[in-house]
């Protein structure tokens, strides 16, 4: 008999998208399963959209509770949740049909704890072209070797959709409530339960970059989150398994330099002057590093290589970088 999968939608003004995303769900190829579709105090006409599923399709289980942020609510479907195995989907997003029978195929023939699919992003408004993989293919890692590929972006985004969970992996885990760049305080903590990560290539689940997303509104000044998250991967890394520490820098300088570029360009007060102080020092410490290693993204080894001609035209570059 087929393993239960519960896939967990958290839900919050996303009724332009959701009818999209919930059908993608009920037409899995992978049939049992149990699409738990928490509505986090959504002011928009979620919570009919989701009633209206629900009275279509009996694995569907809707929870209707009071706004707490995405973490919250995938919280939330994971304590109601009855299955074996966790999948993770955005309400904004949807999924090829063979998105859930896909990963647990990889899942259960490399014997591993995580499987991970590739994503496609799309600008909202746009329309995404199915697109053909010249080759698909399957990488396997162990924990280590794992958290490596996600802080460098390799395969893995931080994001924890695109990938299928045995459950006991969330033992004694939650996303933390109230925290923007909630995966990445969560990921590694997961991989490193892990003995073995598997990878496919094959294009299975469809990402929207909204123009209100995290980091389509990044203000470092309101929210610290995205650089504290990864002071505390590069704590753990340099604990715990050294040898990938340039993975950890790399995840460091990418968060000091998000946040950096983002601030105001003046400003007479005392935190934020501090603050500015700070990001700028992580830049300088690890630019060097950043220019030769030919594992990070090259957007940030051309950033890291602009930084050496000072913070004023290292603004002025991502200005104009991102413009274009």
């Amino acid at each position: 008999m087929k393993q239960l999968i519960t896939i967990i939608v958290p839900i919050y003004k996303a009724e332009k998208y959701l009818d999209k995303c919930i059908e993608s769900l009920v037409n899995q190829t992978y049939t049992n399963i149990e699409i738990i579709l928490v509505n986090d105090g959504s002011p928009d006409n979620c919570f009919s959209i989701c009633e209206k599923w629900k009275r279509i399709d009996d694995r569907i289980v809707v929870l209707n509770k009071e706004n707490g942020g995405q973490s919250d609510a995938r919280n939330a479907g994971m304590k109601i949740a009855k299955g074996k195995y966790f999948i993770f989907v955005d309400s904004d997003d949807y999924v090829s049909k063979d998105y859930v029978g896909d990963l647990f195929d990889i899942l259960k023939a490399n014997k591993a704890d995580i499987a991970v699919g590739k994503m496609e992003k799309f600008l909202e408004g746009s329309s995404l072209e199915s697109r053909q993989n010249d080759r698909e293919y399957i990488l396997t890692f162990n924990s280590t070797e794992a958290i490596q590929d996600f802080l460098y972006e390799k395969h893995f985004v931080t994001s924890v959709t695109a990938k299928i969970y045995k459950r006991e992996l969330f033992d004694g885990i939650e996303f933390p409530k109230g925290k923007k760049y909630e995966d990445l305080y969560v990921f590694y903590k997961i991989i490193s339960k892990c003995n073995i990560v598997v990878y496919g290539n094959k294009s299975i689940y469809y990402y929207m970059i909204r123009c209100n997303s995290t980091i389509g509104t990044l203000n470092p000044v309101k929210n610290k989150d995205f650089l504290l998250a990864a002071k505390e991967v590069h704590t753990y890394v340099l604990n715990y398994c050294y040898t990938i520490r340039k993975a950890a820098d790399f995840k460091l300088f990418q968060a000091a330099i998000e946040m950096f570029v983002h601030l105001p360009k003046k400003t007479n007060n005392y935190e934020q002057k501090s603050y500015k102080e700070e990001l700028w020092e992580y830049i300088i410490k690890y630019r060097l590093q950043i220019v030769q290693d030919k594992n990070c993204r090259f957007k940030y080894r051309i950033l890291a290589l602009v930084s050496f001609l000072g913070q004023t035209i290292l603004s002025r570059f991502f200005q104009f970088a991102s413009r274009r």
